[in-house]
C-alpha cells in the first residue's frame, strides 16, 4: 500500500468509526476508489534529455512511492509550451494528468501567441521544482566590464545580445530591461540557450540574455554583468551586481520558475483531487531524497527551491503586469 493511500484509508476508517467502508467494499476496493487510482501522465514542454526530462525523472521515484502509481512523462515540446498545454487541458479533469512547464514562458506564450483554446487562468499550479533569475553575460574576453558600459554603448551604437528564441521569456526579459534602462540592445534568436551562449562567448554577439543557472556549463567562457534579482544567489561562484545595485531606480526581479501544473478544471470539478496533488508535490519535492537526486544530476542547490501554488500565483500576478506592457 502506498504511503498516500495508507493515510487516506486511515482517515476514511476513522470517519466511519471502523465500520465496513463504502457500503460493503473491501479495503482494496475502497482504496481503489480513492485518488489516485491510475497512472499519472506528465506532459513536458521540454525535449527528452533536457532539463525538464532530468528534473521529472528525479521527481518520479518519490512521487511513485507516495502515490503507489506510475509516473509517465510524455514529451510535447514546441510552440512555446502551447502543445503541452493543449494536451493537458483536453485531458479528463480527474487529476491524473499534469504538465511540466516554465511558468514564465507559458504566460509569455499566452500573451504573445494568444492561443485560441486557452488563456490566463487555465491552470492550477502545483509548485516549482527549480528556478532562478535571468542574467546578462558577455564573453570572457569582452571589452565590456560592467552592465552600465553595455547600456551606454547600446545608446550610441546598437549592441546585440543572443537569446534562445524570439518572443520567448528571455526575449521579453531583454525588452523589459531595454524599456527600464533606455538601452537599445537588439536581441538575436539562436534556436536554443546553448547556441545563444556560445555566440556571446565567441564574440559573435556582444552579450547573451539567459538564465543564471542555465549558463552554469559555460561559466568558464562567460562573464556575468548583471543578475536580475534582489540578491545574488551564488556569490561564491559568480561575482556580479544585481540590477538593484546597478540600476536601483528602475530595477526589477525577473525569475524563470519551472514546475508542475494541472488544469484549472481539476481544481474546480475535483477540488479534493487537486488538494491531494498539491500535497503529493510538496512532500515529493521537499523530501531529502528528491533534492539529493536533483543536485546529483546537475541542478545547482540554490535552484532547487520549493514554491507552493500561493507563491507562484503571487509571482505570476506581478510578472504579468510587467509582461503585458510589452507589445510587438
Amino acid at each position: 500500500m502506498s504511503d498516500f493511500s495508507r493515510r487516506t484509508f486511515l482517515k476514511s476508517s476513522a470517519a466511519l468509526g471502523g465500520a465496513t467502508m463504502l457500503g460493503g467494499l473491501s479495503m482494496e476496493e475502497a482504496l481503489a476508489a480513492k485518488f489516485p487510482w491510475k497512472a499519472f501522465t506528465q506532459y513536458s514542454a521540454g525535449k527528452a534529455g533536457g532539463g525538464f526530462d532530468r528534473a521529472a525523472r528525479n521527481v518520479a521515484p518519490e512521487w511513485e512511492r507516495i502515490t503507489g502509481q506510475p509516473y509517465k512523462p510524455i514529451f510535447t515540446p514546441g510552440a512555446g509550451g502551447v502543445l503541452t498545454a493543449t494536451k493537458l487541458l483536453t485531458a479528463p479533469p480527474d487529476g491524473h494528468t499534469i504538465a511540466y512547464i516554465a511558468f514564465s514562458s507559458m504566460n509569455v506564450s499566452i500573451h504573445v501567441r494568444k492561443p485560441a483554446n486557452f488563456g490566463f487562468g487555465a491552470f492550477a499550479h502545483l509548485g516549482q521544482i527549480y528556478g532562478g533569475p535571468l542574467a546578462m553575460f558577455v564573453g570572457k574576453n569582452s571589452p565590456y566590464k560592467t552592465i552600465e558600459e553595455l547600456v551606454a554603448k547600446s545608446k550610441k551604437k546598437k549592441a546585440t545580445a543572443g537569446i534562445s528564441g524570439a518572443r520567448e521569456w528571455y526575449h521579453i526579459g531583454g525588452l523589459i530591461f531595454n524599456k527600464r534602462t533606455g538601452a537599445d540592445i537588439e536581441y538575436v534568436p539562436y534556436g536554443g540557450g546553448g547556441p545563444s551562449r556560445k555566440a556571446a562567448a565567441s564574440g559573435e554577439t556582444d552579450a547573451v540574455m539567459t538564465g543564471l543557472f542555465d549558463a552554469s556549463a559555460q561559466y568558464d567562457v562567460l562573464r556575468c554583468l548583471c543578475i536580475f534579482a534582489e540578491k545574488n544567489p551564488i556569490p561564491h561562484i559568480i561575482q556580479a551586481p544585481t540590477m538593484f545595485e546597478a540600476f536601483p531606480k528602475v530595477a526589477i526581479e525577473m525569475m524563470h520558475p519551472t514546475g508542475l501544473t494541472t488544469s484549472a478544471e481539476v481544481k474546480k470539478q475535483n477540488p479534493d483531487n487537486y488538494a491531494a496533488l498539491v500535497d503529493i508535490f510538496k512532500r515529493t519535492l521537499t523530501a531529502k531524497v528528491t533534492r539529493d537526486r536533483l543536485i546529483k544530476s546537475g541542478f545547482p542547490p540554490e535552484a532547487v527551491t520549493y514554491w507552493g501554488p500561493e507563491r507562484i500565483e503571487e509571482w505570476e500576478k506581478a510578472f504579468l503586469a510587467e509582461v503585458k506592457q510589452i507589445t510587438f
